[in-house]
């Protein structure tokens, strides 16, 4: 027999130690929706869970942990087969002391690092602030253990969000006790830049500013949107700061992002970054006994693409329309939305689903009342409503994702379809994330840089929120769960 080459058995051998190593860790994601990914189970709540993918295909995963008490803020890494890079319930970014919670902000940078802004460190303590924390991709804080304070204080921050800007920077926003919106951008080492204390929100001179969102816009400048409310009339608004001084672009006001309607109480809409410059809307108002879902895209300048009063979702005057999730392609400009339907009929409650495509000139593609994904369905006693919808961008199309059940019910599956261009559905049958029968809150997602997606949620039994877990499951464009596809492996030009 021919003697093996020395060099041949080697790389032979190293393809193979590869290939067990690549099956080892492609089984991180799981295959049954009954046994998805635990991200966190320390044994007390936790909650809030976020998700955002990183260059080289993998996650951060953020959430708020109660087990030690206080609601701590915590950070775990995946890489794009699953696997968790750090120690099991991850990282501990600040060690609270608060009874309860409130949103949180959280982005990745260019580099790769995390950032989070949170309210820190004890309730009701005189150095009570809002904290821009950076975490590197090894876990160690790049800007010391409690990161920077972008608050004053004094000032009674309770809720912010941060973004990372083009150039490197961390950009914050939030509102204080007074009622102001405020804004600061750090550099990439941590530097205030807009002053020592930010800049002020400018806008109308009444009402409160109840900060919705930051995205960076351009080589370092920040989008901000608020809910401006003065009495019971909330109306978005959206400002955007320039790079080099925070000074305000969009005019003295801001720009009210459509005429028509009011936010309800304790609603928010995202950004959604158009990736030259301005940005996209899609959220629902109310005028007068009506609620509508809109879209507006805003330019770089401010000019408002879609008219005064955004383009309507949907047409249908006969049900009220709800909560919607988006997602924008910025090299087609087609956005791609979901949105709950409700309406009463004989005292009886009923939900629907539906989605719509709306081209860059914002006409609607999938006729006026849009595609019904779940028929209208009597929702009374909770276990057809629907909530938690999560949009994604898939190829020529979108991934949608939602909840069934609400807590009034044991059950809360998790379901997902992928619509094509013509709102035509993709798979076979559609995909079950997760099939517990059990709760499931604050479902939320993101699409990994590898080409497939992937859910984050909390998840406990009955309405105890101290067993409350964070689990996640990833979904490929074809339809299935479970192990990533192993050429990512070589993606690098490696050839076995």
């Amino acid at each position: 027999m021919r003697p093996f080459p020395v060099r041949s058995w080697a790389l032979a051998a190293l393809s193979a130690s590869l290939i067990c190593a690549a099956s080892a860790t492609l089984a991180a994601w799981s295959s049954d929706p009954a046994v998805n990914l635990v991200i966190a189970d320390r044994g007390g709540e936790e909650t809030q869970a976020k998700i955002l993918p990183r260059a080289d295909g993998g996650f951060y995963v953020s959430w708020f942990d109660n087990t030690d008490g206080g609601y701590d803020v915590r950070l775990q890494r995946l890489d794009a087969q699953g696997n968790a890079l750090w120690a099991p319930g991850g990282i501990r970014v600040a060690d609270r002391s608060y009874s309860s919670t409130t949103d949180y902000g959280f982005a990745v940078d260019a580099a790769g690092d995390a950032l989070l802004s949170f309210q820190c460190c004890t309730q009701g303590a005189g150095d009570e602030r809002i904290v821009v924390v950076k975490i590197d991709a090894d876990g160690d804080p790049a800007w010391g253990a409690g990161g920077i304070a972008v608050s004053t204080l004094g000032e009674g921050a309770v809720v912010s969000y941060v973004a990372a800007g083009a150039d490197g920077s961390a950009l914050a926003a939030w509102m204080n006790d007074a009622g102001q919106g405020r804004v600061q951008k750090l550099d990439a080492a941590g530097q205030p830049q807009w002053g020592a204390t930010g800049v002020t929100v400018p806008g109308p001179a009444s009402g409160l500013k109840f900060m919705a969102d930051i995205k960076g816009a351009g080589s370092g400048d920040a989008i901000v949107a608020w809910s401006n409310q003065s009495g019971s009339t909330r109306i978005l608004r959206a400002q955007k700061f320039a790079s080099a001084d925070g000074a305000p672009l969009w005019g003295t006001d801001g720009v009210r992002v459509s005429d028509s309607g009011n936010l309800q109480a304790g609603y928010f809409p995202k950004i959604i970054p158009d990736g030259a410059g301005g940005a996209l809307f899609a959220y629902y108002d109310a005028s007068g006994v009506a609620f509508n879902v809109r879209v507006q895209h805003v330019d770089a300048d401010g000019s408002r693409r879609f008219g005064a009063d955004g383009v309507l979702a949907t047409t249908d005057t006969g049900k009220g329309h709800y909560s919607p999730s988006a997602t924008y392609d910025p090299a087609t400009g087609f956005t791609h939305l979901i949105w709950v339907d409700g309406t009463t009929i004989n005292q009886q409650s009923y939900d629907g689903l539906y989605a719509q495509r709306i081209d860059a000139g914002g006409v609607r593609i999938w006729a006026d009342g849009g595609r019904e994904l779940v028929p209208m369905t009597i929702s009374t006693n909770g276990a057809n409503a629907l909530s938690q919808l999560v949009a994604l961008p898939a190829p020529d199309g979108l991934l949608a994702a939602w909840v069934t059940g609400n807590t009034s019910v044991a059950a809360n599956p998790i379901t997902t379809v992928r619509l094509d261009a013509t709102g035509a559905e993709v798979w076979p049958q559609r995909v079950s994330l997760k099939s517990r029968a059990n709760r499931t809150s604050r479902l939320t997602g993101a699409t990994s840089q590898a080409g497939y997606a992937a859910y984050v949620w909390s998840e406990g039994s009955g309405n105890d929120a101290g067993s409350l877990d964070v689990l996640a499951q990833n979904l490929s464009y074809a339809g299935a769960l479970g192990p990533t596809d192993p050429d990512l492996l070589f993606a690098d030009g490696f050839e076995p």
